[in-house]
Order: C-alpha cells, then sequence, then structure tokens
C-alpha cells in the first residue's frame, strides 16, 4: 500500500465511515504481521491442509499449489479427499496495520479475529487481544 498526498488545502482528518450497530474499537497496541506469501483464497482453490492453530481453535493452516500458506478460518473449507480442501468462498488474508489508539471499527468477527476498518478506510484482520472497546 502506499500512502496517499494530500495537497495542504485538502489536508482535513478523514471522516470515519462509521456503520450503527457495528462494534467499535481502539488498538491497544502497535502491530504489523511481516508474512511475505499469505494466502488468499477465491471460491473453488484447492488447498492441503495442516494443523490447527492451537492459540486460535477454528484457524487451520492451509498451503496452496504455489506454496502460498496460512491460517484460514475452517469453516470455509469443504473436504474432497486425500487431504485436499476447496475453498467454499473468498478469504483476504489481510492483516491491518495497527498502532496503539487507533480506531477501529469491526466488519465482522471469526474465531478471535476482527476484520475491521480504520478511520482511513483501511481494512484487514486485527487479533482480538490488540482491541478494547471504544467508550
Amino acid at each position: 500500500m502506499t500512502a496517499l498526498q494530500a495537497t495542504p488545502a485538502l489536508a482535513a482528518a478523514p471522516v470515519p465511515r462509521q456503520h450503527p450497530g457495528m462494534p467499535h474499537f481502539i488498538a491497544n497496541a502497535d502491530y504489523e504481521d511481516k508474512d511475505s506469501h499469505p494466502i488468499h483464497l477465491e471460491p473453488g482453490d484447492e488447498v492441503t491442509v495442516g494443523p490447527v492453530d492451537r492459540a486460535w481453535p477454528g484457524w487451520v493452516w492451509a498451503e496452496d499449489d504455489k506454496g502460498n500458506d496460512g491460517y484460514v478460518p475452517e469453516e470455509l473449507l469443504e473436504p474432497l479427499g486425500e487431504g485436499r480442501f476447496a475453498a467454499m468462498e473468498a478469504f483476504d488474508p489481510t492483516v491491518l496495520v495497527i498502532k496503539r489508539g487507533d480506531e477501529l471499527e469491526s466488519l465482522k468477527q471469526i474465531h478471535g479475529w476482527h476484520w475491521c476498518r480504520s478511520a482511513a478506510g483501511a481494512e484487514g484482520w486485527v487479533a482480538g487481544y490488540l482491541l478494547r472497546p471504544a467508550s
């Protein structure tokens, strides 16, 4: 991602797109993921599945034929047999870069992780332990 450069005349604070009923959180720590080959899934993509994440039950290790790998929610995968699974829906592995104090809106939650939108409009996964409810 690249940062957009604003001209001084347009340099106003971003307006958060808040939706009533969606949980709002404050990041309680800085976090940035370093995975260089995350697994993106589209419906029908086939993967090999490894162990379940012990720290995050409901997430399983998956690897595609190109060597991309990572944890995905197990309910997105349909068994094909012989250790192969197919994605039933798309999965975006983007992890949101956050800084302590960032205001975030949780758009969905799966097994302790939240798909969040920042005040600047960026979206991605954030672990629940990095969030505290906004007052």
